[in-house]
């Protein structure tokens, strides 16, 4: 199953683990999705076989660097095996707040416009 982006990108972000709990932001594109490898490009390179997270709207896609071609237009493609996908934003930041013992984050509730709080 293949699934292209290519007349649509859309914008997402590659978090790099650096150590000591600390991530390096990369914006990149969707280009396509070829069974479980996900084809991005990106203004920087990003070595095989590191392990990463793209984070897409509500979507966390967790995964490894396989190739990264020479850049392009400024551009460099990047062929991520994806192990898994986490929907739900909002589950998951639950799901970290009990793995923390902290208390669980409430969506914001929408109020019409003019009322006071």
């Amino acid at each position: 199953m293949s699934t292209s982006f290519e007349d649509h990108p859309q914008s997402a972000t590659i978090q790099v683990p650096i150590g000591n709990g600390l991530k390096r932001s990369v914006p990149c594109s969707f280009e396509r999705m070829e069974g479980k490898h996900l084809i991005v490009q990106a203004g920087q390179a990003i070595a095989p076989f590191t392990v990463l997270s793209i984070e897409h709207e509500d979507n966390l896609f967790l995964g490894e660097v396989v190739t990264c071609s020479a850049p392009s237009q400024g551009a460099y493609q990047i062929e991520i095996k994806i192990e898994q996908i986490l929907t739900g934003l909002h589950n998951l930041m639950a799901l970290r707040a009990n793995l923390l013992g902290q208390a669980v984050p409430q969506p914001l509730g929408l109020m019409p416009v003019g009322v006071l709080n």
